[in-house]
C-alpha cells in the first residue's frame, strides 16, 4: 500500500496576529492557516490541497476562550471543539445547541485538536457547528491588514471551501448575543457512521411569547447545498403561529423545499437527504419547544 506524503511547503509560525496578517497578506492565495489542522492536514495528505505556505497561528495568544459578557458569550477561534463540548457555560439554556453540535463531530480526538474557527472557514457545508451558531444568530470578528469587522456568520460563507474573507484576513473571535427570553435550540444530526461527516444536521430556535411561536430559526447543514442552508420561509411559516403538530410538519416540508443538495454523492441520494431533513427538522422543532416549556 502506497503511502502519500505532505506535499512541500514553507512553514511559519507567527507569534502576534499583526505577524500572522502580515503573512498572509504577503502570500495570498498561496497561504494557509493552520490552526487544529484536523482538516487542513487531512486534505494535504490526500493532495486535495497543496498550499505553498502554512501559517501556524496556534502560538498566538489570547484566541482560546469562552466567556460571558453583558451581550451574551465570546468565544476565541482557537478554542476547541472539546472545550465548547464541555463548557459549562454552554450548557445553559438556548446555548446548548452549540454544546450539542460540537459533542456530535467526529471522534473525541478530533475534537481535542480541531478549532471553532477552523470548523468555520474551513467552510464545508456539513460542518457541526456553523448550523447551531447560526440558529443563535452567531456574529464572528474578522481582523485584517485594513482593521476589524463584525460581520454575521451565515454571511461569510460563499460555497463549498469558499469564504467572504479576504487577502490577509484573519477570524479571531465569535460573538454569541444572549437569545432572547423564552428561547429553545436543538441539534440533531445524521451520517453514514457516528464520526462520519453530517449527511444532513439541523439547528433550530424557537423563541415564544404568550405560547405563540414570536421567532425561529431553522439552519440545515451537510450535503444539502453548497453552503448551509437557513430556510426563512419555514421561518416565517412558523411566526406568529401557536406551535401545533401540523404547522411544525408543514415548516419540516417548507424547510426541505428549499435544500439544494448534489446530484451524486456517497453520503446519499438527493431524495434520501430531503426526506432525513424532514425528520430532523420535525424532531428539532418539537424538542426545542419542549426545552422553552411550549
Amino acid at each position: 500500500m502506497s503511502t502519500r506524503h505532505l506535499p512541500e511547503f514553507d512553514y511559519f509560525e507567527p507569534k502576534t496576529l499583526e505577524e500572522a496578517i502580515e503573512l498572509l497578506s504577503k502570500y495570498g492565495n498561496d497561504a494557509k492557516v493552520l490552526a487544529g489542522g484536523t482538516d487542513l492536514l487531512v486534505d494535504m495528505r490526500l493532495q486535495e490541497m497543496a498550499p505553498k505556505k502554512v501559517v501556524n497561528i496556534q502560538r498566538i495568544p489570547n484566541l482560546n476562550y469562552i466567556k460571558p459578557d453583558e451581550e451574551g458569550v465570546k468565544i476565541g477561534a482557537l478554542t476547541t471543539i472539546r472545550e465548547l463540548e464541555t463548557s459549562m457555560l454552554l450548557k445553559k439554556g438556548a446555548y446548548i445547541v452549540l454544546a450539542e453540535a460540537a459533542h456530535k463531530m467526529g471522534s473525541i480526538q478530533i475534537r481535542n485538536m480541531a478549532t471553532i474557527g477552523g470548523n468555520i472557514c474551513h467552510a464545508l457545508p456539513s460542518a457541526d457547528t456553523p448550523p447551531a451558531l447560526v440558529a443563535l444568530d452567531a456574529r464572528v470578528k474578522i481582523i485584517g491588514p485594513t482593521g476589524e469587522r463584525v460581520v454575521p456568520l451565515e454571511e461569510i460563507f460563499v460555497n463549498v471551501g469558499k469564504t467572504a474573507l479576504t487577502s490577509g484576513e484573519l477570524l479571531t473571535e465569535i460573538q454569541v448575543r444572549n437569545p432572547p427570553a423564552h428561547s429553545g435550540t436543538a441539534f440533531f444530526k445524521i451520517g453514514r457512521t457516528a464520526m462520519d461527516l453530517a449527511i444532513v444536521n439541523v439547528a433550530v430556535r424557537i423563541t415564544l411569547l404568550n405560547k405563540v411561536c414570536k421567532e425561529t430559526r431553522i439552519v440545515i447543514g451537510g450535503g444539502v447545498g453548497p453552503t448551509l442552508i437557513r430556510s426563512k420561509r419555514a421561518e416565517a411559516l412558523l411566526n406568529g403561529k401557536k406551535m401545533e403538530e401540523a404547522i411544525i410538519e408543514k415548516a419540516a416540508q417548507v424547510a426541505s423545499e428549499e435544500l439544494k443538495p448534489r446530484p451524486t454523492s456517497i453520503r446519499g441520494s438527493p431524495f434520501y437527504k430531503v426526506e432525513v431533513s424532514k425528520v430532523l427538522v420535525r424532531r428539532a422543532l418539537k424538542k426545542a419547544l419542549d426545552r422553552v416549556g411550549g
